[in-house]
């Protein structure tokens, strides 16, 4: 039997090291009794005794520890956000701050927490209870989305948590066109109520299809009239680049006879005001009969492709990168014949409207048209019939750097025209 009083004897290796790990952890204030428990709490937290997984635990305890002292909250980061993002248009970032408010209002947690402790309590399931319907959820993405990554890149976390989400299909809603009677009595409320001043404003969004937005930035400057076109600067296009929008006949006498001064906008002063009443007075009353949004847009773009029938012209007009989107959400002709086509963009419905004095035979027919002799007339009303029984799905592809002038001169559009004359 071994005696208790025996010294137990180690190798003289073995003691080397202990002494020389001694001599280290002195240095740090520590002991090597500490620094074993500290090795086998790392141990048992990552379930691995590899030493090469241990090291890779510890390094990333040390990020989180140095970005847990760097970073910022959550409020801190947006208002740095918005003050990077300055240059953008107010009501772009007054759509952003829309987003925040949300987030935290309905998710007080986020608040007061720091950025990269995030990721840990909000995930894609938290971001689908806040936002509930598919375009409230699309519209936060996008900003949230665009915000983390910003932060990501200034090491104030290192995960984005919408990375993985899952977005909810948006199914676009048809957005009817307005029938010849309807765009009457938009323009003959506008007249009754004395507001002729919003018709420049109307007829460019119906017969131009500038976008809501991009007509509240237009300036009387932004109009060639040598060039018959509108200039969309990337300033104020929706989309950020530079597009021109032909100008139809039916506009350029009216606009020339209410032109003001280049730099002057196109919209009159307090414009929301003044459009919302014409629409009411029109018969467009938010709770019986709600205005669909961008329905001008919609509108042109309908009643274009009817008559004109080219896709790649249509595009360009629109400022669209791709025509999918006017195939899906845009294009919808029920109701819309070639012949009530024909008469939109001729504008004999409006020949009785004070407003629209200045339209006559001469000024309605569309640019570029050539006359057509009366030997040609016998043969317009079988044409018409031809051209209103075509299949609208059948649109010809035509290359989108092709010199079409506008509008189309197809002999078929110049052949019912002449019979809405002749009528």
């Amino acid at each position: 039997m071994q005696n208790k009083n025996s010294e137990i004897r180690f190798p003289d290796e073995l003691l080397a090291r202990a002494l020389c790990a001694e001599q280290t952890l002195q240095k740090c204030g520590t002991d090597v009794l500490e620094a074993a428990l500290l090795v086998r709490e790392f141990c048992r937290m990552g379930r691995t005794k590899n030493i090469a997984e241990l090291r890779k635990i510890f390094a990333a305890g040390i990020e989180a520890l140095a970005a847990s002292r760097k970073t910022l909250t959550l409020p801190e980061a947006f208002e740095r956000y918005l003050a990077a993002k300055s240059h953008l248009r107010e009501r772009t970032l007054r759509d952003y701050r829309g987003v925040f408010h949300t987030l935290m209002s309905r998710f007080p947690k986020i608040a007061h927490a720091k950025m990269h402790i995030i990721p840990r309590i909000f995930d894609e399931s938290v971001f689908a209870g806040i936002f509930r319907t598919p375009r409230q959820c699309r519209n936060a993405y996008s900003v949230l989305h665009a915000f983390f990554a910003w932060c990501i890149r200034r090491g104030w976390m290192h995960e984005n948590p919408l990375e993985t989400a899952d977005l909810p299909r948006l199914r676009e809603r048809e957005i009817t066109p307005l029938t010849l009677a309807e765009m009457h009595s938009i323009f003959r409320s506008a007249g009754k109520l004395g507001l002729g001043e919003c018709v420049p404003a109307i007829a460019l969004m119906l017969f131009a299809g500038i976008r809501p937005r991009e007509i509240e930035r237009l300036r009387w400057r932004d109009l060639d009239w040598e060039e018959n076109v509108i200039s969309i600067a990337p300033a104020h296009s929706k989309t950020g680049g530079c597009r021109h929008v032909s100008l139809p006949g039916i506009l350029r006498e009216t606009l020339r006879e209410r032109g003001r001064a280049s730099e002057q906008k196109i919209c009159p002063p307090n414009w929301h005001r003044k459009w919302r009443r014409i629409r009411k007075s029109a018969g467009w009353i938010p709770i019986n009969n709600p205005w669909q949004q961008d329905v001008l847009r919609h509108t042109f773009a309908s009643y274009h492709l009817k008559f004109f029938r080219n896709l790649s012209q249509l595009q360009c007009e629109m400022g669209h990168a791709s025509p999918g989107l006017l195939r899906t959400r845009y294009l919808s002709m029920n109701g819309i014949t070639h012949e009530s086509a024909a008469r939109f963009w001729k504008g004999d419905w409006l020949a009785e409207n004070s407003l629209f004095e200045k339209i006559s035979d001469a000024e309605t027919n569309l640019p570029g048209t050539p006359q057509i002799s009366d030997t040609e007339t016998d043969a317009v009303k079988s044409e018409s019939e031809l051209n209103s029984h075509r299949i609208s799905a059948e649109i010809p592809e035509t290359s989108a750097t092709s010199q079409i002038p506008f509008p189309c001169e197809s002999q078929s559009n110049i052949r019912l025209l002449t019979e809405l004359e002749i009528r």
